[in-house]
C-alpha cells in the first residue's frame, strides 16, 4: 500500500492509501486529540551548563500521537465515547 495523503472535505476527514493495482482506499479520521490538529506540542529541552548546573528550556516538537499530521486514525466505528 502507497499512502496518498490526507483529504479533508468539510467537517470529515480521510487519509488515502493506494494498493499496488492502482485501487484507492480510505481510512476515516479525526483530530489529534494531543496537539489539536496543529501537529506541534511543547515540549522542554535540556541545556547543559557545567558551571551552573544547566536548565530546562520550552521548545515546540512535533506531536508524538500524530507524528506532525494533526489526524490520526479514527478506529471508533461511529460510537462516541462516554
Amino acid at each position: 500500500m502507497k499512502y496518498g495523503g490526507l483529504v479533508i472535505e468539510g467537517s470529515k476527514a480521510n487519509f488515502v492509501f493506494y494498493s499496488p493495482d492502482g485501487q484507492k482506499f480510505y481510512e476515516p479520521a479525526k483530530r489529534c486529540p494531543e496537539c489539536g490538529a496543529s501537529g506541534q506540542v511543547l515540549g522542554e529541552k535540556a541545556i547543559v551548563d557545567y558551571v551552573n548546573g544547566g536548565s530546562l528550556v520550552e521548545i515546540v516538537a512535533m506531536c508524538p500521537e500524530c507524528d506532525g499530521m494533526g489526524f490520526i486514525v479514527d478506529d471508533s466505528d461511529g460510537e462516541e465515547e462516554a
